[in-house]
């Protein structure tokens, strides 16, 4: 399942791929309709071809696509939801297997955006006006672009009586963490994840703090390459606690990780390690 660390590494795929170019046709799988909303697929595809790339930026899980189309400015908004990708091919290759968007581009390439679940969105941005639209602008500070504040995190987990490891995962608070990042930052941090949020010391908090950071920037560094291999489609298992139940804990290498379910999704610890 993306969450920042891999949409980071798809915008700067991205970058790459589209830097000085420009989208000669697009072609939308009129079968998911739901990637496309509020537009058609057919209206996707009028809006966005003939536009050229400008600048890319990720905010939390979103991508923020700037093009230029006729002298205007067209935004396009971006999110992998929970099996998302973007793929770079030639011209002649055969679609990837879920492709439901191609943008041609003028260099030969084509960009698929590729998701099994139809959970993902490519939604146009009139005047790339990004700040408009709600999903964005309910979004606290990026942690990779501004690291997480100590204080404001405090602030938030003291207004809740939520476990800590839900309360995370609002994008409200730290846009970009996840089901995977909340479970491996609180087991860096030593924090048991069912604990209540208002109930974390100071001391707790910060160790929090940087421990979203640490884990963030190390997902990205390990995850740097054309192409990304989600868990659950049979990659490589590459984190310290996620999906590893049963397994000895890797930090006092005596108790098994547990799994147990938080708000409909499964959160994993270490007994021993994590009060």
């Amino acid at each position: 399942m993306p969450e920042l660390p891999e949409v980071e590494i798809a915008a700067r795929n991205l970058r790459a791929w589209t830097a000085g170019r420009a989208i000669v046709r697009a072609e939308p799988d009129p079968r998911a309709r739901r990637i496309f909303r509020p537009a058609t697929p057919a209206a996707f595809a009028r809006a966005v071809a003939g536009a050229r790339f400008g600048p890319i930026r990720r905010v939390g899980k979103h991508l923020l696509v700037a093009l230029e189309r006729d002298g205007a400015p067209l935004g396009l908004l971006a999110h992998l939801g929970m099996t998302g990708k973007l793929l770079r091919r030639a011209e002649a290759d055969p679609s990837t297997p879920f492709s439901r968007a191609r943008l041609h581009l003028d260099d030969g390439a084509v960009l698929h955006f590729d998701d099994m679940r139809l959970f993902g969105r490519l939604r146009v941005v009139p005047g790339a006006r990004f700040e408009e639209v709600p999903e964005i602008a309910a979004l606290g500070p990026d942690p990779l672009e501004r690291g997480v504040d100590p204080d404001r995190l405090a602030g938030a987990l003291a207004r809740s009586r939520l476990p800590v490891k839900v309360r995370i995962m609002d994008q409200a608070i730290v846009p970009g963490v996840g089901n995977i990042y909340a479970s491996e930052a609180l087991f860096r941090a030593r924090i048991d994840p069912r604990r209540r949020a208002d109930a974390l010391t100071r001391p707790e908090v910060r160790r929090l703090a940087e421990a979203i950071v640490e884990a963030m920037r190390e997902g990205i560094a390990r995850q740097e390459g054309p192409e990304i291999t989600y868990v659950e489609e049979g990659g490589e298992n590459p984190f310290l606690v996620y999906a590893r139940e049963g397994e000895r804990c890797p930090r006092c290498g005596k108790e098994p990780i547990t799994r147990v379910v938080q708000a409909q999704r499964s959160t994993f610890f270490c007994l021993a390690c994590q009060r």
